[in-house]
């Protein structure tokens, strides 16, 4: 099985020292009592005060929950981080152009439904007290009680009342409100995954004018991809990184059916992702299907996983795009159920999901595609050298029976095989992740297929060859 890394604790202390924490321990609680019976004779009642102060000492709120996401993974298996994005003779997808204009006056998204929402405005106003209140801080600061009492604030508010709220506070306490969930109290705040509740609240309701807003003040709303392609990237001028921005595009979330081909690897090293989305769709087209659920505001709200546990991230349908173009995922555009030409965005649409729960789209670039396989089913891969691969015979009932199987190439520095070459040309290219199509067992072939789209046509080896060609192979029964 292929999991993350994960941070390990820190060496056990010795008696002496877990004795002399416990003494810094109890001289800093008592000092935070007595400041907080100080400030109740000032300003409030006695023991309200100090059960709060209690309340936020105990469950004050930081980053001690661990890293929050890795950004590389070794592919083959070597000990070393393979970078993916380095795919050989990879082609330009993009044309070069300026970046597109997202300055446009839509205050909904172009797939909101009409909303019969209705504005309480008295519950507003009592939220908005309740938020101002708890970002006051007082004499401690803001603490992690008090953000759990502004998020509590938003409960039971529908889509028109969160947009009336976040419109009544100014830029500088939505700042406020932003930097104490990701600074906090003496550096506190809160890890990511509380912070993603908040948003995930705020995002899969509120309009398109509010979340454009609240997204020029976060990055937790529109994952950055200023980091995309590494230091070539941010120096070359026509790169992505430089020349994209966030629109939407005209789509629809699944044009004829969810299809493995529907996927085609755009400007960033993410193949392992990618060839894992196209097995899992050849698999059973239902769990991309029933991973996307689609809101009233136009949002998207996605079920990956992570350790095997379902999380869910809500995406605007705001993409990356250059020349009008998506960049990541890349679309060619095709005719969609109203007649006009447009975008299949459920591939951008879990592509994003990743990013934002990653962290970024570079967060994304490079990781094993055994990996890639849990985090869309949920399941544990196994993976293998190819000396260990599965027989014809055991991938063809593997794949018959609804398993997925991912490949890692070999890297460059390799002594590579006569199958790899030049993809146009149907050769096989270093650092990059490849899905097994199918296999015939009274030939004894197996074909593989590049994430790369369409243009590049699914590959045909014999079995020796497939075990000389890639390093590492996974496997996932997806829905055992």
């Amino acid at each position: 099985m292929i999991t993350r890394g994960r941070r390990r604790g820190a060496p056990g202390l010795d008696d002496r020292g877990a004795g002399t924490l416990e003494y810094l321990g109890i001289v800093v609680v008592a000092a935070l009592l007595v400041g907080a019976l100080v400030t109740a004779f000032v300003r409030a009642d006695i023991g309200t005060v100090l059960a709060c102060e209690l309340r936020s000492i105990v469950d004050q709120s930081g980053t001690c929950g661990g890293p929050e996401v890795p950004t590389t993974y070794d592919a083959d298996g070597d000990g070393e981080d393979d970078d993916v994005s380095a795919v050989g003779d990879q082609p330009t997808r993009i044309d070069d152009g300026p970046a597109t204009d997202t300055g446009g006056s839509d205050t909904v998204y172009d797939t909101a439904t009409p909303t019969t929402d209705t504005v309480d405005q008295d519950a507003v106003d009592d939220a908005l007290d309740d938020i101002r209140d708890a970002l006051d801080g007082g004499f401690f600061g803001v603490r992690g009680g008090d953000l759990d009492d502004a998020k509590d604030a938003l409960d039971g508010l529908n889509g028109a009342e969160i947009d009336a709220l976040i419109a009544s506070m100014s830029d500088d306490e939505l700042r406020h409100w932003i930097n104490e969930l990701e600074d906090g109290w003496v550096g506190g705040g809160w890890d990511r995954e509380q912070r993603r509740e908040l948003w995930e609240l705020i995002v899969s309701k509120a309009s398109k004018a509010t979340l454009d807003r609240l997204a020029g003040l976060t990055d937790e709303i529109q994952p950055s991809f200023d980091d995309v392609g590494g230091d070539g990237a941010r120096d070359d001028p026509e790169s992505v990184a430089n020349t994209a921005d966030y629109d939407e595009v005209n789509h629809q979330l699944v044009v004829g059916g969810i299809k493995p081909m529907d996927i085609a690897q755009g400007a960033i090293g993410d193949c392992w992702y990618m060839a894992s989305l196209m097995a899992v769709v050849q698999a059973d087209p239902s769990v991309i299907g029933g991973a996307i659920t689609q809101n009233a505001n136009g949002t998207y709200t996605v079920r990956l996983y992570d350790d095997g546990k379902p999380v869910y991230i809500t995406v605007t349908p705001d993409m990356v795009v250059r020349d009008d173009n998506p960049a990541f995922s890349y679309q060619s555009p095709q005719k969609l159920a109203d007649g006009t030409q447009g975008y299949e965005l459920w591939p951008l649409v879990m592509e994003k999901a990743l990013a934002l729960h990653w962290g970024d789209y570079a967060a994304i670039e490079g990781d094993s595609p055994g990996l890639g396989l849990e985090v869309v089913t949920g399941q544990s891969s196994s993976s293998s050298s190819l000396d260990d691969a599965p027989s014809v015979s055991e991938l063809s009932s593997l794949l018959d029976g609804g398993g997925a199987v991912t490949l890692a190439s070999f890297g460059e520095g390799d002594d590579l095989p006569d199958t790899y070459g030049n993809a146009s040309d149907g050769g096989l290219v270093t650092g990059h992740a490849y899905y097994v199509k199918s296999v015939d067992t009274k030939k004894g072939t197996v074909t593989v297929v590049n994430p790369w789209g369409s243009a590049y046509a699914p590959i045909t080896l014999s079995y020796a060859e497939f075990q000389d060609s890639f390093s590492t192979i996974y496997t996932n029964e997806v829905n055992p």
